[in-house]
């Protein structure tokens, strides 16, 4: 896991139902220079295609995804085109809570979001759940009982909206895991034609980074007693570190993040979170901010905080 990002959570992937297998698969795609994918079990159902023991692994072996079920729906036009993009979203899982990129995996993931494109401006929808789910780095480990992605298109207007739900997060190994969330929700709204540049940057390696302006109409991450909660817009590159977002930004139990802050000795945190509250709005248990983050540098109510 990258050490020195926050945990993210941003999600462009893809999905669709497909035909049946059994025994232990070697998957057709993605190519293999980009990564493995096998699972012990397919089989089709009336919710879609399940995959049973789904692994997605990247080339150096550090890097990857073990799902013990995953169940997907929608459009695809052949079984392959279907296993394809089931694969696209697994990859875009474990790049996007890693950071890890593979220039390999760049034109594949491209090809993938223009047939998504193309579905999602006809009104096509996709639905994907991963339920216990582990995406490893090296010594790091993330386990999530449930992540779901759901994303719903439109001829017009030519946006997408789409929900990410993730429950029962767990970490070892990770920086300043004491302070990262149990379980976070997001409802946002993209523009249908810039996902194939974006799904190419999270996973690959594109040599012009793309900007995508999504609305982020609800976003709520918790741990215990402490409730972050917000909404506004963000500009997505496919890069946590070069991804900018400004609108309005709630805390319940400040004073407990800040405990934990200093709990695990991140004093600098603390100090900047103590700051925060300063120039904060208060009401009952409730702090809240006008927040812009850019270039690393997080500013609340106009105050930048030396927080990264």
């Amino acid at each position: 896991m990258k050490q020195n990002s926050p945990f993210s959570l941003h999600l462009l992937g893809v999905v669709s139902l497909c035909t049946i297998a059994t025994a232990e698969t070697a998957l057709a795609a993605p190519p293999t220079a980009c990564a493995t994918v096998s699972a012990s079990a397919e089989e089709d159902t009336p919710k879609g295609l399940i995959y049973h023991d789904l692994s997605v692994r990247a080339p150096s072996g550090t890097t990857s995804l073990h799902v013990k079920k995953l169940v997907f729906t929608g459009q695809a036009s052949s079984p392959e085109a279907t296993q394809d993009l089931a694969q696209a979203a697994s990859l875009l899982l474990v790049s996007a809570m890693t950071g890890h990129h593979n220039a390999a995996c760049t034109q594949w993931l491209m090809e993938q979001g223009r047939l998504v494109t193309s579905s999602l401006q006809s009104g096509g929808h996709y639905d994907l759940t991963w339920n216990n789910a582990t995406v490893e780095q090296g010594a790091a480990h993330v386990n999530a009982t449930m992540a779901h992605y759901q994303i719903q298109g439109a001829a017009t207007p030519r946006t997408s909206a789409a929900t990410l739900s993730m429950s029962g997060l767990s970490f070892h190994n990770v920086l300043n895991q004491q302070l990262l969330p149990t379980a976070a929700h997001a409802a946002f709204s993209l523009p249908t034609s810039e996902l194939p540049a974006l799904m190419s940057a999270i996973g690959g390696r594109s040599t012009a980074a793309p900007a995508v302006h999504a609305t982020i109409s609800s976003f709520e991450a918790s741990e215990g007693t402490v409730k972050l909660q917000g909404h506004g817009q963000a500009t997505l590159t496919g890069d946590v570190a070069a991804t900018s977002a400004s609108g309005h930004l709630e805390i319940s139990n400040l004073e407990e993040l800040i405990e934990k802050a200093r709990a695990v000795h991140q004093m600098k945190l603390a100090a900047g979170l103590v700051l925060g509250r300063l120039v904060s709005h208060r009401a009952g248990e409730q702090n809240t901010w006008d927040t812009t983050w850019e270039g690393g540098v997080l500013t609340v109510n106009g105050f930048p905080l030396p927080i990264k």
